[in-house]
């Protein structure tokens, strides 16, 4: 018997609920709950089809684009070719309509040296490999962790050539899509199709640098460009994207609208004949960012009628990243251009919210348009993706209903994780749970956050990495959410607090309300000027643009260190010492 639903379904054929609960997952009689068991476990899963009474394993070939499951992998290898060298690190990133929802990394015992230059240039060392798994062991990991899903690699016939080797010459069964040919097909014109070349010419955030999973992501984040090329080029499903030969190019037009700008970092904006701005964007190179519209290097649908459109392209310079994302926001804000999605007023919001109608309520992701006077809404938040890692992570500190309660305990319950099954009552769930929730994600209860910290050190300790990169990840999405909404509803000044690019340096942010008051680079020991940087916040009036400058800069300071720290003016300068002593231990 196959040890997944998914292998259990591909060598079976459809099956019944009732099937794959005794046959599968070997539950016996469900009393007529087996549709319900099998939904819940097969729920958003796009390798599983239901065909009426019947569930399926879905074929990769025949999903779209946008709903086939990805695995986006890269290797790290000794150096030499899959017949004479070996793996030293694997990472992956598995992608579901466009989102990361799982990571696999792992460095590989190779079974012989690594090439001094290889060394030299990804940092693994014989060393760093002597005591890791060897590929006997993490490929099998690996095919699990990928069954059913799209493989997609750069230069993927070398990556999968080595795991072939590792499988006794035995290739994976999995579809595989590649990044670099399916650029050369799409992007036409580019002097190079590297990784690195591509991760520019598209904006991918990460950068490649010859690790796997950092590979990884920025093969991902070039192929998610990819798929909006081909589904702009009529490219519907995968198996249409694998049987491409050519000759399905977005042709390239209005280069010399590009020429102009400057490679350095502001705002553009695109306008019409008539001088009406239809879109608002920034960018670390103008002129690299604005290039690629006129090179069919974006593909969407909007975007190809926004290119029609464009008449003439202006900008502004700024003299950070950061100046550019705040202005873009503003900008956005103040002009609505039509063919900006983001950053408007009506644009939809988040809660976690509880059922007032059950005595056990457990939180969900609920939009605006689904508020209600029934549910106790915690909330608004911006990120729905955000909102799942925390809903998630809240169910390993909270012990939410998992079961009715009626009959033995259940699995959760027999860990102390299931409410009704520890004999907590309503009004205690009440009190406990939902009241514990909630003051968490105001800002209390620190001690429930810090033992998923502890956790998560744990597990990384135990060399269990990727536990610990998850909740290393739910971790953090708690604490986004908290600093975003202390920051942004807070009419009492308070700083942010993040490690600077230069050594030694920290940056603070003042906010009221989430507006920006002030910004400031300084030594972790200038007692002085934090003071007067204070005292300066406390004098400057909220400016009236509409943006959430704090959810702005939080984003760009999550991205570049994922450290920040909230405090009062007051207590500014105790705030900027603790950053600088965690910064200095990190570095």
């Amino acid at each position: 018997m196959s040890p997944s639903l998914y292998g259990y379904l591909s060598e079976r054929g459809p099956a019944s609920p009732e099937e794959i609960a005794s046959g599968c997952l070997g539950l016996g009689d469900l009393n007529g709950e087996a549709r319900s068991v099998v939904e819940r476990l097969v729920a958003g899963d796009p390798r599983f089809v239901w065909e009426g009474t019947l569930l399926r394993a879905a074929d990769p070939l025949g999903l779209s684009l946008h709903e086939a499951p990805y695995v986006v992998f890269d290797l790290e290898t000794t150096g030499s070719s899959a017949r004479e060298g070996g793996i030293t690190e694997l990472g992956a990133l598995k992608l579901v309509r466009g989102r990361v929802v799982d990571r696999f990394c792992t460095l590989v015992y190779p079974g012989r040296p690594i090439e001094p230059f290889v060394a030299r240039l990804t940092g693994i060392t014989d060393e760093m490999v002597a005591g890791a798994p060897p590929a006997a062991e993490v490929i099998p990991r690996f095919e699990e962790f990928a069954e059913g899903s799209v493989l997609v690699a750069h230069n993927a016939s070398f990556d999968c050539s080595f795991v072939a080797a590792a499988r006794g010459g035995c290739p994976l069964p999995n579809p595989v899509l590649d990044t670099l040919r399916l650029a050369r097909l799409l992007v036409p014109g580019l002097r190079r199709y590297r990784l690195s070349a591509l991760a520019a010419h598209f904006g991918v955030r990460q950068a490649p640098n010859h690790r796997a999973l950092a590979d990884a992501a920025a093969t991902a984040g070039v192929f998610l460009h990819l798929v909006r090329l081909l589904r702009a080029a009529g490219v519907g499903s995968v198996g249409e994207a694998l049987a491409l030969r050519g000759g399905r190019r977005i042709p390239p037009q209005k280069h010399h609208l590009a020429e102009g700008l400057p490679a350095s970092c502001g705002v553009y904006y695109f306008l019409d004949g008539a001088g009406r701005v239809l879109y608002v964007g920034k960018a670390k190179n103008l002129r690299a960012r604005v290039r690629t519209y006129f090179s069919g290097g974006d593909g969407r649908r909007k975007i190809r009628r926004l290119v029609e459109e464009v008449a003439s392209v202006r900008f502004r310079n700024t003299k950070t990243e950061l100046e550019a994302l705040l202005l873009e926001a503003r900008e956005i804000r103040r002009l609505a251009p039509r063919y900006n999605t983001a950053g408007r007023g009506e644009e939809r919001r988040w809660y976690i919210g509880f059922s007032r109608a059950e005595p056990y309520p457990v939180p969900g992701r609920v939009s605006s348009e689904e508020a209600s006077e029934d549910l106790l809404l915690l909330g608004p938040y911006r990120s729905a993706g955000m909102v799942d890692a925390c809903i998630e992570a809240l169910g390993r500190i909270f012990p939410l209903r998992r079961c009715s309660g009626e009959g033995p305990p259940c699995l959760y319950g027999q860990m102390g994780r299931c409410a009704p099954c520890t004999g907590m009552g309503p009004g205690e769930y009440a009190r406990r749970v939902v009241g514990g929730i909630a003051a968490l994600l105001r800002g209390e209860e620190e001690e429930r956050l810090d033992a998923l910290r502890r956790e998560r050190d744990r597990l990384a300790a135990a060399l269990e990495f990727e536990a610990a990169a998850r909740l290393r990840d739910l971790v953090s999405g708690i604490e986004r959410l908290r600093l975003t909404r202390v920051l942004g509803t807070s009419t009492t000044p308070l700083a942010a607090v993040a490690p600077s690019t230069e050594s030694g340096m920290v940056e603070v942010f003042a906010f009221a309300g989430g507006a920006l008051l002030a910004h400031g680079s300084f030594e972790v020991e200038d007692e002085r000027g934090l003071r007067g940087f204070a005292a300066r916040a406390r004098k400057v009036r909220r400016s009236g643009s509409g943006v959430d400058e704090a959810r702005v800069v939080l984003s760009y300071l999550r991205r570049r260190s994922g450290l920040v720290e909230v405090s009062g003016l007051d207590e500014l300068v105790a705030a900027v010492r603790r950053v600088g002593k965690t910064s200095s231990m990190v570095q």
